[in-house]
């Protein structure tokens, strides 16, 4: 291959690559092989086939404890192939209210964060990883619901319940 400024003949070599190309700052592919030129010194890395990528970027976010920012959901919306209105609908929202999400306006709900997720497991993981991906995401969904949530220790008075045939 050949340097596109200079035109020598560009060598391989392995390194780090901050792979933006998938629209996220925080995704690095370490140990990468990439194309360098000894004239100017460019680098131009041997790009990963993109569904399996996206696959590994899918399951790192589903499986992350913190709630999704907007370069995680713009990146599911994109990788689904869905429109921002397709998404709100999808979630039960307006289409106003994902571009709030996706521009860090406003935090995603937690239980739209977890339906985004799986959302995200059915279309974008292969079938082989859905299972696991779902387990993680429902452990990691309770916990952050156990840590979030106090139980008040405030008593609640409720009508006395009869429930027919129920031993």
């Amino acid at each position: 291959m050949f340097c596109p400024n200079c035109k020598a003949e560009m060598g391989k070599a392995f390194g780090r690559h901050q792979y933006r190309e998938c629209g996220l700052d925080n995704v690095w592919l370490v140990n990468w092989e990439t194309y360098v030129c000894p004239g100017c010194d460019m680098r131009l890395p041997v790009l990963p086939d993109v569904e399996k990528i996206t696959a590994t970027i899918v399951d790192a976010l589903v499986r992350q404890e913190a709630r999704l920012d907007g370069d995680a959901i713009l990146f599911f919306r994109k990788g689904m192939q869905l429109t921002a209105v397709a998404l709100a609908h999808i979630l039960g929202v307006n289409r106003v209210e994902i571009s709030r999400w996706e521009n860090n306006k406003v935090d995603i709900d937690p239980y739209l964060d977890f339906k985004l997720r799986l959302e995200a497991i059915e279309r974008l993981l292969p079938s082989d990883q859905q299972h696991d991906a779902k387990e993680e995401v429902m452990l990691i969904m309770h916990r952050a619901y156990k840590r979030n949530i106090a139980v008040s220790s405030t008593s609640i008075d409720l009508p006395h319940l009869t429930l027919a045939g129920c031993i």
